[in-house]
């Protein structure tokens, strides 16, 4: 696929998932330019994929030639992968926990793990904005949630809005704890979905850390939606599969890395 097609591909799908976005929103997830946006915007519509009505972009049905790489993600088939190796790395970063912290959650099912985990009675306070997630925490003594809320994407659980990443802004946490579906030593941390990008970017810029919990399987993988630079986090919780050459790569780039 050209890359034109390729970031005409990421802004349909962006449009799909939440036709509200702005062209300056959407210049930002996609890391391009407002004058881009525009122009590939003018490419879709004269492609017949999407109609403008009141300024809203509203996609109509794809072209073949034009796929969703990222459409078998789905958080019922993602929860079978790894799962013990999940379930440790999510159970380690409750150790990373201290009494009465402000944290936040991401999505996705190492987050949800965690989330099982996560200590009763101390006063801990976290946002989340994901069902799965939210379930694991409704039933925690002691802990104050705070429900990040919006359209529910069925597929991976997560509730997103643009009300919901003010809500995140606003406020300031302890630590972020961070999911993603790749991470490359040139490309970065990216994501199945082109909605989480901004949800992410919003809780790592109030986050005084970013711990990333990641399986190894993820390492050396490229996903379509670039969250941030490997640098942009602060710590890095995986399994023993982790490679010699991907701790040198963690190590260089100044990042703490736990193995359990």
């Amino acid at each position: 696929m050209k890359k034109k097609e390729q970031r005409a591909n990421n802004l349909l799908l962006l449009l799909q998932e939440s036709p509200d976005l702005s062209v300056k929103n959407l210049a930002e997830i996609l890391g391009v330019s407002e004058m881009t946006i525009r122009r590939d915007l003018k490419y879709l519509k004269e492609n017949h994929l999407f109609i403008r009505s009141h300024g809203i972009q509203i996609p109509v049905q794809e072209r073949a030639d034009i796929t969703n790489i990222e459409t078998e993600y789905t958080l019922s088939s993602e929860r079978t992968k790894f799962y013990k190796e999940k379930q440790k790395i999510g159970q380690f970063a409750t150790t990373l926990i201290h009494p009465n912290d402000t944290l936040i959650l991401d999505s996705g099912t190492t987050l949800a793990e965690m989330a099982r985990f996560i200590p009763e009675h101390q006063n801990l306070s976290v946002t989340c904005y994901n069902y799965c997630t939210l379930t694991q925490l409704f039933q925690k003594e002691g802990v104050q949630i705070t429900l990040a809320g919006g359209f529910l994407h069925r597929s991976d659980q997560m509730f997103e809005s643009p009300y919901a990443n003010e809500l995140i802004r606003s406020q300031r946490a302890n630590t972020f704890f961070l999911g993603a579906s790749g991470i490359h030593e040139a490309l970065g941390i990216t994501c199945a979905h082109n909605y989480e990008v901004l949800t992410k970017k919003a809780a790592m810029s109030s986050s005084l850390t970013t711990v990333l919990l990641a399986d190894s399987s993820k390492f050396g993988l490229v996903r379509s939606a670039f969250v941030a630079p490997l640098a942009g986090v602060d710590a890095i919780v995986t399994d023993e599969g982790i490679t010699d050459e991907w701790k040198r790569i963690i190590k260089n780039a100044g990042i703490k890395l736990y193995v359990v």
